[in-house]
């Protein structure tokens, strides 16, 4: 299922439900996810907003920029614009299209992180550990 968003300029997007993102467009999210979840990101994450402005290192802030644009190539399925989508095509965004696009693409982010939690299947050929 997709979702169509309506943008500031007057264009608009589909974005595609996150379970539907492919393993070839989630996989760079998923590193970006872990890149942004260690060190000084993950110290980011969990400050305040003029903290983080005040202090925030700029690879730092490239490894949030390459989270975002990631991130919103995974869920855009389409959009209005007479240009590919593409990490380029992205940075011809006005801003408030971009902002839009990125906040409405970080919906249920958590499902797109894989799960590497045991099984609990009882046919699963690895047991789990202690037993």
């Amino acid at each position: 299922m997709s979702e169509k968003i309506s943008l500031p300029s007057g264009g608009w997007a589909v974005l595609r439900e996150p379970a539907a993102v492919s393993v070839k467009l989630r996989r760079p999210v998923e590193k970006a996810l872990m890149a942004v979840g260690r060190g000084k990101a993950k110290a980011a994450l969990n400050s305040d907003a003029s903290e983080v402005a005040a202090n925030l290192d700029p690879a730092v802030l490239d490894q949030f920029y390459e989270l975002n644009d990631l991130l919103i190539l995974a869920r855009v399925e389409s959009w209005s614009f007479e240009f590919d989508i593409t990490k380029d095509s992205l940075l011809e965004l006005a801003q408030p299209d971009y902002e839009e696009l990125q906040k409405a693409s970080a919906v249920d982010v958590a499902s797109m992180i894989p799960n590497f939690g045991l099984s609990n299947d009882q046919a699963s050929p690895i047991k789990p550990s202690g037993e």
